[in-house]
């Protein structure tokens, strides 16, 4: 059946079969609407968004040259292919630096910081749950030498405080761009979990890896990068803190994030207080402009937006008598921009730092689950009715030793006696030396290599449950 009608899906396991459809698509809708509110009437321009579509996520996305850069909003939805997008979080627009419009709200992607903060925020759980509360990103980073660990939180993720702050600590990804060349710092570059080079000079992010940026103060030499070497493994925990409820939890669980601000509407009703939420900029708490925002309905679907000309009291009002439930300001003024479906709805006065995108995929994204660890970097998907899975997360959740031979292009896989060899686009396998046919054969997407999950389960012992709301396959296999 073709996928841009209805696509049935199915996982078999053990001779049963668990069968699913949903629109390749539907889930995402656009409309207008004129509300008044105190004797005048404003604008909305809407998108509606399913977040249990599977074939929609959500995400932040920064400018194609990395976080402090720029670039127009059509760019971005034509390079991200989306669906939909708004224009995302405040950010550096009069930087006379062109690479330093650096963002000003925290923002997450499949469970991994892409800039740190503490804002009021909008949110998507892995159970695709939306919420708009206070939350602050933060992480902790360990490195094991010889035996010995020693922790420590950097000031924050992707961002630069400037050469006058001489202590900084700043943990950097591929997601700020490809180097980190500022001075007055020692460069600690991670690649795959292990330190590979400490230099005061430049310093490349590797794909796989991180850099952290380590101040020229005597403390710092004296206490930290005295603990640091080359070989050292090192371990990173992000956590994300509800400021709301009190609770605090790893990243892992959070599939999109992006903090602005400040809120509009709680629980149906008009929540506005720019004290607590940390503004006092005239621009924001009194001028009338043009306004972007993003929402929650009643159905818990995502609501992306903007408003006529109107105060961010107004717009709160307007919103509450919409029937949102919840809701938060974005940029707004010459950055509010609007894009659905191939158009842009109202386009932005200036390039922005980042947006707020739906990704619309050609195949039925699935979410994997193995032992109760969630593989959040890459999702599996649905191709000819069996569901592929990212084989790195699967086999690293459940201790498995492989290895991948580029000249013979073989993933070798080893477990509990079993030895699997896979070649991608091959439709058979070797199971301890014996052929076996594949429903579907391995393959290569992006670079990342992804293997029938039928297969991986049956052949390495799991049980498997699948829930068909949130396309979600759950692995558990005994260690």
């Amino acid at each position: 059946m073709a996928l841009s009608l209805a696509v049935t899906t199915g996982i078999a396991l053990d001779g049963g079969a668990w069968t699913h459809t949903a629109s390749a698509n539907g889930g995402v809708d656009y409309e207008t609407a004129t509300i008044g509110y105190a004797g005048k009437n404003f604008t909305v321009q809407m998108v509606t968004v399913d977040l249990k579509n599977p074939f929609l996520r959500v995400e932040p996305v920064i400018a194609s040259g990395g976080i402090g850069h720029v670039e127009s909003l059509s760019s971005m939805t034509e390079r991200t292919e989306a669906a939909a997008a708004v224009n995302g979080t405040f950010f550096d627009a009069y930087a006379a630096d062109e690479t330093q419009k650096y963002p000003n709200g925290l923002m997450l992607r499949a469970g991994e910081i892409m800039r740190s903060g503490e804002n009021q925020t909008f949110a998507v759980s892995v159970d695709k749950v939306p919420i708009i509360n206070k939350l602050k990103l933060g992480m902790t980073v360990t490195v094991k030498h010889n035996g010995d660990a020693y922790s420590f939180s950097p000031w924050g993720v992707n961002t630069y405080y400037g050469a006058e702050a001489y202590d900084q600590v700043i943990w950097y990804t591929r997601d700020f761009g490809e180097k980190v060349s500022f001075p007055g710092g020692t460069k600690v570059v991670v690649s795959n979990g292990i330190i590979t080079e400490i230099t005061d000079g430049e310093a490349t992010i590797p794909e796989d890896g991180q850099v952290c940026f380590i101040g020229h103060t005597d403390g710092n030499k004296k206490y930290m990068l005295s603990k640091l070497h080359v070989g050292d493994e090192v371990f990173v925990e992000a956590k994300v803190e509800n400021k709301d409820s009190g609770d605090t939890g790893l990243a892992g669980g959070w599939d999109a994030a992006i903090g602005v601000g400040p809120k509009l509407v709680t629980n149906g009703a008009v929540d506005v207080d720019f004290a607590r939420d940390g503004f006092d900029d005239p621009k924001i708490t009194s001028s009338s402009n043009v306004r972007s925002f993003v929402g929650i309905d009643e159905q818990k679907r995502l609501v992306l937006g903007t408003v006529s000309s109107s105060t961010i009291s107004q717009m709160a009002n307007v919103l509450a008598e919409l029937g949102l439930t919840d809701a938060m300001n974005l940029d707004g003024g010459a950055s509010s921009g609007l894009f659905y479906e191939g158009a842009l709805k109202r386009t932005p006065g200036r390039l922005l730092s980042n947006a707020l995108v739906v990704k619309r995929y050609d195949e039925p994204q699935v979410q994997v689950v193995v032992n109760g660890k969630f593989i959040t970097e890459y999702r599996g998907f649905i191709r000819n009715n069996t569901t592929m899975a990212p084989f790195r997360g699967i086999f690293e959740a459940i201790d498995a030793f492989f290895t991948w031979n580029n000249d013979e292009r073989t993933l070798s896989v080893q477990r509990d006696g079993k030895q699997i060899v896979l070649r991608p686009d091959e439709a058979t396998a070797l199971v301890d030396g014996q052929t076996v046919k594949l429903e579907e054969p391995a393959t290569i997407v992006d670079g990342h290599m992804y293997i029938p999950l039928r297969f991986v389960a049956e052949t390495l012992g799991a049980k498997v449950q699948w829930n068909q709301e949130l396309y979600r396959a759950e692995l558990t296999v005994s260690k």
